[in-house]
């Protein structure tokens, strides 16, 4: 599941304790119904039974008409302590892990029900729980696994687009660490338990959270969200692909994909990593350290020679822009018009930038067609820089020029007035 679903799903977690009708429990959407568990908890003096009631005015629950007895069950309308909690009323003081799902599923899996609140609100998630690595340890007694108050909060809870809600895209990250960067616990699970720690060097959080790119890849763009499982190895491209869709398209072109295929590695992740997806660069391309196609390939093979014919190609045309750049920039703060020439660079911008797509066929020929375009791109920029120098040129010529003939007539000048005055 992807954010997308998160962000539709403002009504996630905690909301019934059963699936029964629920008298009294539930007002009308945007009313708060009748409940007196909230003015009696916000009087104790014990803090950690007041704080439920502080954080119910945030709660999108309690601001949606389902009060505390949603959950806890009991009678909130009464003021009667012993009869709000009395267990023949259905009142759990607190609810176990193992019985979360099934306490937020029966709201959040009642399409008729939820239908109050949003007309396309889903109502799969517990489904999708269950099918999880997190449902999965659940149902067989694993109490450390997370459940839905893991992720959403069990007071206070906020809707998946408030920048304070724990799932809200920026903080994904951090609230899936709270486990995920434990690395005592993750090595219980067979994990490494660094897994964040790789995340925070990638380009996806970089441009997460330096560039507030809401839609950058976070944990559950790739693992899902209810139903959170790691992509297999026949997946990971088709999670990649999801927003790198031209990437995707040229690597199903190349060789590569079957041969991945045949000896089970995962195509995306061989070359760029699962977690800390750096940047790429021109200088990965090749078989000497450092460089990925030296994973798999050697000196002399012809994937090696593949690796160096498309290197060499990126290298010229890289070159070339750089080239040419230089020359219209000199051109620019001499003072000239260059806007048609830099019309130009983005065009071999462009092409080189499709160049780079074509590295995932590995065949030189369909990057060649780019390579090309580039060069036609730089020799028609660096034509227009040529003629601009020539026209500096002209100019500091017809500038010297000029200042000569005034030189010379300043001087016939000053000679006649000297003749005057004798």
């Amino acid at each position: 599941m992807s954010r997308s679903l998160l962000l539709a799903a403002p009504l996630l977690v905690v909301a019934s304790a059963i699936a029964a009708p629920r008298p009294g429990t539930v007002g009308a959407p945007g009313k708060t119904a009748q409940d007196s568990c909230t003015a009696c908890h916000a009087g104790l003096d014990d803090r950690r039974l007041q704080a439920p009631a502080q954080a119910a005015s945030d709660d999108i629950h309690h601001r949606q008409g389902v009060s505390c007895a949603g959950c806890h069950g009991g009678d909130p309308t009464s003021g009667d302590a012993a009869v709000a909690m009395d267990p023949a009323r259905g009142f759990v003081g607190r609810i176990e892990s193992g019985q979360e799902p099934a306490r937020c599923g029966s709201c959040h899996s009642d399409a008729a029900f939820m239908t109050r609140y949003g007309a396309n609100i889903p109502t799969d998630q517990e489904s999708q729980y269950r099918t999880s690595r997190h449902g999965q340890g659940l149902a067989k007694g694993d109490r450390n696994v997370a459940t839905c108050s893991s992720c959403h909060g069990a007071h206070g809870v906020l809707p998946a687009n408030d920048p304070r809600s724990a799932v809200y895209a920026s903080r994904v990250v951090d609230t899936c660490g709270r486990c995920h960067g434990n690395v005592a616990l993750m090595t219980g699970y067979g994990l490494k338990g660094d897994e964040l720690a790789q995340y925070r060097q990638s380009v996806h959080y970089a441009a997460l959270t330096t560039k507030n790119d809401l839609s950058a890849p976070t944990c559950n763009d790739c693992h899902g969200s209810h139903g959170a499982a790691p992509p297999g190895i026949e997946s990971v491209s088709n999670v990649c692909g999801t927003c790198h869709l031209t990437q995707r398209e040229r690597f199903d072109l190349s060789p590569h994909k079957d041969a991945f295929a045949a000896i089970e590695q995962p195509a995306c992740e061989a070359c760029h990593g699962n977690h800390a997806v750096i940047e790429p660069n021109d200088g990965w391309i090749g078989v000497g350290e450092g460089q990925v196609c030296g994973s798999c390939h050697s000196v002399g093979d012809a994937g090696a020679e593949a690796a160096g014919g498309l290197s060499s190609a990126l290298a010229g045309a890289s070159h070339a822009i750089l080239a040419t750049s230089r020359r219209v920039d000199a051109a620019r703060r001499a003072g000239m018009l260059m806007e048609e020439a830099e019309v130009r660079l983005e065009e071999a911008q462009q092409a080189l930038v499709l160049a780079r797509n074509e590295i995932h066929t590995v065949t030189l020929a369909r990057m060649s067609e780019q390579t090309q375009a580039v060069g036609r791109a730089t020799a028609g920029a660096d034509q227009l820089a040529a003629a601009a120098e020539a026209e500096i040129r002209f100019r500091r010529t017809g500038l010297f020029v000029s200042l000569g003939v005034i030189l010379l007539a300043m001087l016939a000048l000053a000679l006649k007035i000297r003749a005057l005055e004798r």
